[in-house]
């Protein structure tokens, strides 16, 4: 029996003082962890981030001693409810992640449960190898969850599931005994079997449990390859060497701790290609699995209209979907791995004409391993959380997706699931494995309604006797959880089931671990995420969040994927990156908002000062909007509730310093420049600024101009050649108060390009006060500045804009802060950056010239909103050479406007740039250029690295194409 979460926080004390690693006690903490991508949310009764074995060990003796139940836990990102429990939470993620052991010659590596997939094989590439199971999540997915998940992914027709990758576990039992379990012939194993030890008697009895029923498990268990549905117990019938590594592998926490895994290894492939099928029905595309396995794929994936759709939307998906041709009912994206170019090329032809003589799909694009072919892969990894992304209140949800079928009966099988569906008045997406019989069929459903909840038990029970008349699998891959572990004593029968009991209680006799999955579980409509009683405080945003229908159900757009805790690649999110804390991660900060929004962490609702702190890392940098596939844009949503804080507490010092920096910038340059600067440069005048406003000492603020840009180009303006082409240059805060050398190089490269500039000095962006919350007041006084920007708009002059974090406060935050729809659209359509319009108008053939460094090769640093929304490529594919532009594959610099001056992250924004900026640029030749665009990059480069940075502008010319 557990104790209440309240009654257990009394003794909380006693587990904190033997933890080396962290213990999260407090409301927002364990609400944070109520919930992994699945519906349900069950707040645990403790957050353990065990730093060692030691740790672990004492976790586990302080649950014993309080009768609280253990969940070992990874990167969250269960679907089916695995991952969330009243329990004390095991996360792994963070401390206990490293790579203990690699034997190339024997292809085997031992880690600890923490990793992340790809970071292993990352690591592994230059040997060769690579951990070869291949799950969606791959990105973020820690290698014990896929263990205890049984995981396998879009390989799974090459590679099969993990339970076939390994070979050794080393776990602790709810009692504190530790095993090392391993292969083991039959002799060794009944050694081990006689003896009086706790693992001799889990060990003898197991061997009973099997062999009482190795008649039912052959019967009874599903002759499908994708199924991990209860314990694995037909992994010791076929086999006279007995391996319990395997039984642990797909018990979702519910037998043991894994403290270390020893995995197999494969050779990395030596070619790869993709091709696209494209179909003008959906149940077509499935019926051509058959014809295609002949051909030995690596892999078949399904995506239907919903994710085709929603991929050409995303902002980040959209860049990649250039294979995608027509209007298709379905894609089938079909690898092949090979040992030549020519096998892996010829396959695939050969597998296309037959399609085409059977009249089989319109198009069928072929690709060989290059970008295509990641853009590819990118679009079907992307497919999961675009589904689950859909705007609205209904969402695709996971409950009948795991089913596999076997192939010859999937057409007909999902042919009569979206009849079910259609009879009960649901909609439905799907994607993924169609290869191995294995289509996610999402219905979409409200669970905030209880029509909807009742659709949900009617769906999954006609569904679930579907799956049992074809003889499939349940749980194909998703596992079992609290979703489908209420089926296991039909799926499997009683007898069987009751043996499964017997195991979890020879393992776990008091059932300390993770209780309610696999056997012993509750309705599938317990526990519910959102449920007929959730409701959502009233809220009135400064924002409209007009494409995402209101401020909440921007929030419930997160669906606890978890792209946002990725490790490699991207920019999202800069902050979990730094600090590894579930908290500091997009998907953290979004079941935060939900939970203060629907009153269910304290009685300060949004404007919490716990929910600022929660908010506090979040450095606005829009990488989620862009990098996560629902498009969760944190950034705006944090601006609102910053806001509704300071209407219920006020703003600080530091904050209107803040908000009043473009007026300050206005003020001080020109006459008043030089002893500003002085001023603001000497050790004294910094100290009183950290002492008064939190403003961190070793940082000196921004100098100031002593000639402003615009009245540099009142003076120097008027010499332009009249080409009869105008385009307006938006003069920002940066260029025209800090750093007229870039408004100077603006001008130039545009008369270079044959364009009449004409100087749009009409007030900020807003973006000091949109980032930092003052949303009414930048509301109010950026009207001024879009009227009269419209005034060049509407003579039909693009406003073309130098600094990132300007055009993205014009064309993306600004327009969903007005009220009039038409004026909101002119700013998006019609204010774009300067190397967006330069290559764009080239593109277009309005303009017959090229660009190129003007010194030495370029090393590119990109701002984090030009990243997330615009993109980089227009910086390189305006040079003549695009190879003289090399980008550094960062991410955040670590600034973030204000956040890097702040004393209080002075700290962390540094790491942030260490992860991977810094480093590149210490090592860049000597004789290469330094391009950053973002003021707030450059100067974050200048005060780490001693480097200086230039904005692109200054760092190319125009030749003749």
């Amino acid at each position: 029996m557990q104790t209440n979460p309240s009654t257990a926080a009394g003794t909380i004390s006693n587990l904190l003082a033997g933890i080396k690693g962290e213990v999260l006690t407090d409301p927002y903490s364990l609400g944070i962890y109520a919930t992994d991508a699945s519906i349900y949310q069950i707040f645990p009764v403790a957050v353990v981030l065990p730093k060692d074995e030691n740790d672990v060990k004492k976790a586990l003796e302080w649950a014993n001693k309080n009768q609280v139940t253990i969940l070992p836990r990874g990167g969250g990102t269960s679907l089916a409810g695995q991952t969330v429990g009243k329990s004390i939470v095991l996360d792994f993620s963070k401390y206990m992640d490293q790579t203990l052991e690699v034997n190339t010659k024997e292809r085997w590596v031992r880690v600890q449960p923490g990793k992340v997939r790809d970071v292993l094989n990352e690591e592994l590439a230059p040997l060769g190898l690579h951990f070869a199971v291949d799950p969606a999540t791959s990105s973020r997915a820690n290698v014990g969850g896929m263990v205890g998940n049984n995981s396998s992914g879009t390989k799974s027709i090459l590679y099969g599931k993990t339970v076939d990758h390994v070979l050794e576990a080393t776990v602790l039992l709810a009692d504190g005994t530790r095993l090392h379990l391993k292969n083991t012939d039959p002799k060794t194993y009944q050694e081990i079997a006689n003896q009086d030890s706790r693992e001799g008697k889990i060990y003898r009895n197991f061997k009973e449990v099997i062999n009482k029923n190795r008649e039912r498990i052959e019967q009874k268990f599903p002759k499908v390859m994708r199924r991990v549905g209860g314990y694995n117990l037909d992994e010791f019938i076929h086999t006279s060497d007995w391996n319990l590594a395997k039984l642990i592998t797909g018990s979702e926490g519910t037998l043991a701790t894994t403290l270390e895994l020893k995995l197999n290894l494969e050779p990395l492939p030596q070619f790869k290609s993709v091709c696209v099928l494209h179909f003008d029905e959906l149940l077509d595309a499935v019926g051509a699995v058959t014809s295609i396995l002949p051909y030995s794929p690596s892999a078949v994936e399904i995506l239907d209209k919903i994710v085709v759709d929603l991929s050409r939307e995303n902002l980040t998906t959209k860049r990649h979907c250039h294979f995608i041709q027509g209007d298709p009912a379905a894609i089938l994206i079909v690898e092949f791995y090979g040992e030549s170019l020519a096998d892996v090329m010829d396959r695939p032809t050969q597998m296309i004409k037959e399609l085409q003589e059977k009249g089989m799909g319109y198009a069928f694009p072929l690709f060989p391993q290059g970008p295509e072919y990641e853009d590819v892969w990118v679009v079907r990894k992307k497919g999961l959380g675009l589904m689950l992304g859909i705007k609205g209140k209904k969402k695709p949800l996971p409950f009948i997706e795991d089913a596999g079928i076997p192939t010859q009966y999937l057409r007909e099988y999902i042919d009569r699931t979206l009849q079910i569906c259609k009879k009960h008045q649901t909609e439905v997406a799907m994607y993924a494995h169609v290869s191995v019989g294995v289509i996610h069929v999402r219905p979409i459903l409200d669970l905030r309604q209880q029509t909807d909840i009742e659709r949900l038990e009617a769906i999954a029970e006609d569904t679930f006797n579907l799956v049992m008349e074809y003889g499939g699998s349940w749980s194909g891959e998703h596992g079992d959880g609290l979703v489908r572990s209420p089926f296991n004593e039909r799926f499997f029968g009683k007898e069987l089931y009751q043996a499964m009991i017997q195991v979890k209680r020879l393992f776990d006799p008091e059932n300390r671990m993770n209780p309610g999955k696999i056997v012993e579980a509750e309705s599938m409509s317990k526990n519910l995420r959102y449920g007929s009683h959730y409701k959502d405080q009233d809220l009135d945003s400064v924002f409209h969040y007009r494409s995402e229908q209101s401020f909440q159900e921007s929030v419930h757009m997160c669906t606890g994927v978890g792209e946002c805790r990725k490790l490699l690649g991207g920019t999202m999110c800069p902050s979990f990156k730094a600090t590894r804390d579930e908290e500091h991660s997009t998907r953290g900060r979004a079941n935060a908002l939900r939970m203060a929004m629907s009153g269910q962490l304290d009685d300060k609702g949004l404007s919490s000062e716990r929910l600022q702190e929660t908010l506090s890392l979040c450095l606005s940098c829009k990488a989620c909007k862009s990098e996560c596939p629902s498009n969760v844009d944190m950034a705006k949503m944090k601006s609102d509730v910053m806001q509704w804080y300071y209407d219920a507490n006020g703003a600080g010092l530091r904050d209107k310093m803040i908000r009043d920096a473009a007026m300050m910038a206005k003020q001080f340059s020109g006459i008043l420049a030089k002893p500003v600067n002085l001023l603001q440069s000497s050790p004294l005048f910094r100290k009183s600024l950290e002492k008064m406003a939190g403003f961190d000492s070793r940082r000196t603020l921004p100098s100031y101009a002593t000639q402003p840009f615009y009245k540099w180009f009142g003076k120097n303006g008027k010499n332009q050649p009249k080409t009869g082409k105008k385009v307006a240059l938006f003069a920002d805060t940066y260029l025209n108060y800090h750093e007229p050398s870039i408004g100077k190089a603006a001008l130039k490269l545009l008369n270079e390009c044959g364009y009449e500039v004409v100087l749009a000095n009409v007030g900020c962006c807003q973006r000091p006060k949109i980032s930092h919350g003052f949303l009414r007041e930048a509301k109010k006084e950026g009207l001024s500045t879009v009227e009269k920007l419209l005034s060049y708009i509407n003579q039909g002059l693009p406003v073309l804009v130098c600094e990132p974090s300007c055009a993205s406060a014009l064309n993306d935050d600004f327009p969903d802060l007005l009220d009039e729809k038409e004026v909101a659209a002119k700013l998006k359509e019609n204010v774009l950056m300067i190397d967006v319009f330069l290559a764009r108008e080239m593109e277009k053939g309005n303009l017959n010239v090229k660009l190129r460094s003007k010194g030495a090769n370029l090393r590119l640093h990109g701002h984090c909103h030009q990243k997330a929304l615009y993109g980089t490529q227009a910086m390189k594919n305006t040079l003549k050479d695009p190879h003289s532009c090399t980008e550094i594959p960062s991410g955040c610099c670590g600034m973030a406007g204000s956040f890097g001056y702040e004393k209080e992250h002075y700290a962390l924004s540094e790491k942030i740039g260490e992860e991977v900026l810094f480093p590149e640029i210490r090592k860049a030749p000597a004789d290469s250029e330094l391009v950053a665009s973002g003021f707030s990059c450059r100067h974050q480069i200048a005060h780490f690295t001693g480097k200086k940075a230039k904005h692109w502008v200054e760092c190319v010319e125009v030749i003749s194409d």
